[in-house]
């Protein structure tokens, strides 16, 4: 039975409000987003005293919400607020006016539960098993330790990006002095954290507007072709040269900037400053994106309401199987292309050496070659690589999820493998890889031409000395299809591994 929620999340820059059809523990999907700068902090300063006018900005984005909520029939809605609202000494008047006119009893997060499930969030899309999770807002930053893929301590500073622009800086032109300013107060605070260290088998990740923008940047700096945000691996010393250069610029020049949202672009030179100190105290040399953060983490305390923690176990597993559940594939046949591919990697080993995170990617792409079929079957590999690159694959790393997408985008007989314009993504050893995989793939996918299972099984038989390879195709029943249209396309293996290959057919002898 699908389920619809909606998650509303106030902060002290950007309210959103996200909605989520899902079915409890096997699936969800991302239904609809609406975001609307609100700047509820704006103003604030040390007074701690919500302002007339963002408080009216922000009743107005909750009363559209809540309409819009009604139009779509989401009745399960979970509203909270964070730093401005937890920070506000008008809060309680605040509170009872956002009920009064949404009929949401808005829940105001410690900066402990923040933490929590922002952490949660991050959890669940990056797999990060030892280390931290940094979450720096309008208002404020959620520190979070994790250890055994679970949130431990957790603090939250008041190092937001609109709250130190407005304690800080100028609006327009920033002197040195402001800068040296906002970088003392922000090592100040981090000074109690001396926990907060990078340890060997650590990783840091971060979630939110602010290092997702900066990011971006990064990537366009770099001309990547295609960006892959989730999982993207942010160097420090990159970050630390963006920071440098933001503050230096004027807003209408920041506003101009590849890759910046032009309303971030008064306050992410604060956030990046305060990134860029968080960065050199616990010693990271580089930080990985998240996409999902505290949203994701109270949606997930719902969907896996049935575990004793909310943390998705096989991550990597689970995200295939989530995106290919979302675009209807066929199971059956998906994971039989899976078996028989697997089976071919194992046998092939000795001619192509590759390493068992290539068996992984192969199988990750075998379930998800035909998701395309939804959107229109003459060009369904294409559809399918497309889809893979927008629809963030939660445990896979940008690299991983270029190969998976071009396994896909080659698995039907249109053309010699090749990287295109996801070649930067890729390593040397990757393109050789990307032809021997596309190579297997393409032959499992005929040899389930019929969708049928009629090839229960294949065996390779090597004779690297005589440089030849023969497939037997063991199979229950008549293949003579499956063997003409795997026999069409058998050049793209034979010419990665460099041998002969013939194909023969056998008789499946059942155990």
């Amino acid at each position: 039975m699908t389920l619809k929620t909606g998650i509303v999340d106030l902060g002290s820059n950007t309210t959103r409000l996200v909605i989520y059809e899902y079915e409890p523990g096997r699936r969800f999907r991302l239904a609809d987003e609406v975001r609307e700068v609100v700047r509820l902090r704006e103003g604030m300063g040390r007074t701690n005293v919500l302002r007339a006018a963002a408080m009216e900005r922000s009743l107005n984005a909750l009363r559209m919400f809540r309409a819009f909520c009604d139009t779509q029939g989401v009745e399960e809605v979970t509203a909270v607020a964070t730093s401005a609202v937890r920070d506000a000494a008008n809060k309680a008047s605040f509170l009872a006016r956002a009920e009064a006119n949404t009929g949401w009893r808005l829940r105001v997060l410690s900066g402990e539960e923040e933490g929590f499930y922002g952490a949660l969030g991050a959890i669940n899309a990056t797999g990060l098993r030892e280390g931290f999770v940094v979450d720096l807002g309008g208002g404020s930053a959620q520190v979070v330790e994790v250890r055994e893929g679970f949130p431990t301590r957790s603090v939250s500073l008041p190092l937001g990006a609109l709250r130190l622009t407005e304690l800080f800086l100028a609006p327009n032109k920033v002197r040195p002095e402001q800068v040296e300013a906002l970088k003392a107060f922000t090592t100040e605070v981090l000074a109690p954290l001396d926990w907060f260290r990078h340890q060997p088998g650590d990783c840091l990740v971060a979630l939110g507007g602010t290092i997702r923008n900066l990011a971006q940047i990064d990537q366009a700096q770099k001309r990547l072709p295609v960006r892959i945000l989730p999982n993207y691996r942010f160097r420090a010393q990159d970050l630390h040269a963006i920071s440098e250069h933001l503050w230096r610029l004027t807003l209408k020049k920041r506003t101009a900037i590849p890759g910046l949202r032009f309303d971030r672009a008064d306050i992410i030179h604060a956030g990046a400053l305060a990134y860029s100190v968080i960065l050199q105290h616990s010693g990271f040399d580089a930080v990985v994106i998240s996409r999902q953060g505290l949203r994701e983490g109270l949606f997930y305390e719902r969907f896996l309401v049935e575990q004793n923690r909310p943390i998705i176990d096989d991550l990597r597993e689970f995200s295939v199987y989530n995106l290919a559940r979302n675009f209807a594939f066929d199971e059956t046949h998906t994971r039989h292309v899976a078996f028989l591919a697997q089976r071919m990697f194992d046998d092939l080993k000795p001619a192509h050496g590759l390493d068992e995170s290539y068996q992984d990617l192969l199988w990750a792409a075998s379930i998800l070659h035909d998701i395309g079929v939804i959107v229109d079957y003459q060009y369904h590999h294409q559809h399918s690589s497309y889809i893979i690159l927008n629809h963030a694959l939660s445990g896979y790393a940008p690299r991983e999820l270029a190969l998976i997408a071009l396994l896909t985008r080659y698995h039907r007989s249109k053309g010699v493998p090749k990287p295109g314009n996801l070649a930067p993504w890729l390593e040397k050893e990757d393109v050789r890889a990307l032809m021997i995989m596309a190579g297997i793939l393409r032959l499992a996918e005929y040899f389930e031409r019929g969708r049928r299972q009629v090839i229960r099984d294949v065996r390779c038989h090597l004779d690297l000395d005589q440089g030849w390879l023969q497939i037997e195709v063991l199979a229950a029943g008549d293949a003579a299809m499956e063997l003409w249209d795997a026999g069409r396309n058998i050049d793209v293996l034979a010419s990665a591994l460099g041998l002969e290959v013939e194909l023969v057919g056998g008789v499946w002898l059942q155990e």
